[in-house]
């Protein structure tokens, strides 16, 4: 058990399934592990009803079970702590107890005491909708957290762990302009291009990140190499014919040269230019520092 009295510099980023560290974000992450502070990956799901790449790796039975081990050895390339699994139903995170869920995710930010939590937009990214409710339930969790009296649902221990405010939380973000690019290349290079919306909840406008609306840019072109290999790692989901996968690392690498995010806590200033800064850890006393 983590000793919560030494509170070590700690990152938590609370997801629906296993590989959802990767697009957007594995780079911030990796950048902040590199400096020595802790990364805690949370995924809500076992990623059951996921794709299977290759038969020979998973059976629609086992999916779940093989899809945590990518997680793990995923974390693990990254230099992330072991993933936080809570195996509720992929694709079900709507029908799950919304107090349950809650709790959950409270009761890892006050064991962990981290000091930046990370969670999809709440737009889920492309209307998601697991994307969608982990959003919802990290932000509950974060003020539940931090008030002495929120009471659990039974079963969940909690009122032995002190409550916790972390200083910072973030909202992955997606920016339209990414989204162009990508689409560009993969047209040009003889693959479907995405229509994020067409098989989720949101549509036009209301997927994805305006441009203009993200706070934080993570320069990440550096630790490509390192992210490329545990993107891999996640077999069932980016096997070779994948076309993220199958346009080759060179092109893929264009995609991402930095980590976009949307700061929710603290709010950016009313009519501040933005992004105003390029660091999770922006503002926090570096890693080893004086906290």
């Amino acid at each position: 058990m983590l000793n919560i009295g030494d509170d070590p510099p700690r990152l938590l980023a609370a997801f629906a399934h296993p590989d959802d560290e990767q697009w957007g974000t594995a780079g911030a992450l990796l950048a902040c592990a590199e400096r020595g502070i802790e990364i805690h990956v949370l995924s809500a799901t076992s990623g059951d009803a996921g794709e299977i790449s290759e038969p020979a790796l998973a059976t629609r039975r086992t999916l779940g079970a093989v899809r945590e081990e990518e997680l793990r050895t995923a974390c693990a390339m990254l230099g992330f702590q072991p993933p936080i699994l809570l195996r509720h139903g992929d694709g079900q995170l709507a029908v799950v107890e919304r107090e349950l869920l809650v709790g959950q995710i409270a009761v890892a930010i006050r064991r962990l005491r981290p000091r930046v939590v990370l969670t999809f937009d709440a737009n889920g990214g492309y209307g998601h909708l697991d994307h969608i409710v982990i959003h919802q339930a990290t932000l509950a969790a974060w003020e539940c957290a931090a008030d002495p009296i929120y009471n659990l649902p039974v079963g969940i221990d909690f009122d032995r762990l002190p409550p916790h405010r972390p200083d910072k939380l973030y909202a992955t973000a997606y920016p339209h302009s990414r989204v162009v690019k990508l689409n560009a290349d993969l047209q040009r290079l003889g693959f479907a291009t995405i229509d994020f919306g067409s098989v989720q909840t949101l549509y036009g406008d209301e997927i994805l990140t305006p441009d203009e609306l993200v706070t934080t840019v993570v320069p990440v072109a550096h630790l490509w190499e390192r992210r490329w290999a545990s993107l891999r790692a996640h077999r069932t989901q980016y096997g070779a014919d994948h076309p993220f996968i199958a346009v080759g690392s060179e092109v893929a690498s264009t995609w991402l040269p930095s980590d976009c995010f949307r700061r929710i806590h603290p709010a950016p200033a009313a009519g501040a230019p933005l992004p105003d800064e390029d660091d999770l850890w922006a503002g926090l006393p570096p890693p080893g520092g004086a906290s």
